[in-house]
């Protein structure tokens, strides 16, 4: 093997323990779909209001046709006392999924603003 040959091949073997190290001290890179949040924000007039038999919220505006989700654990009753049918609303949410379709998920009620 030349001389240079001998460098290249250190080189390489150093490159690779370069890797490993940072694999090892940052762990895995892979991305988990499940974890990928998008927040947005949407703006409206409510056209329906419906509570589940669990006490959570659905609601639906004028403007999109994907539903608002409020958990119950995430303030479902207070936002009903305070947002009616037909109020222009503000909602800051995620998109997630439900049994196959996106839904905009609110966490806490202040996420909800009537508008006036």
């Amino acid at each position: 093997m030349q001389k240079e040959e001998k460098v290249v091949v250190v080189l390489l073997f150093m490159a690779l323990g370069s890797l490993a190290s940072a694999s090892w001290a940052l762990g895995d890179f892979e991305e988990d779909p499940d974890e990928i949040s998008i927040s947005l924000v949407a703006e409206g007039t409510v056209s329906s209001m419906k509570t589940t038999a669990g006490g959570h919220l659905i609601m639906r505006l004028q403007s999109s046709s994907i539903p608002i989700f409020v958990s119950r654990e995430s303030g479902a009753e207070e936002v009903a006392v305070r947002v009616a049918k037909g109020d222009r609303i503000r909602v800051v949410g995620e998109i997630s999924e439900y049994e196959g379709d996106r839904e905009i998920s609110v966490k806490r009620p202040g996420d909800v603003e009537v508008l006036r």
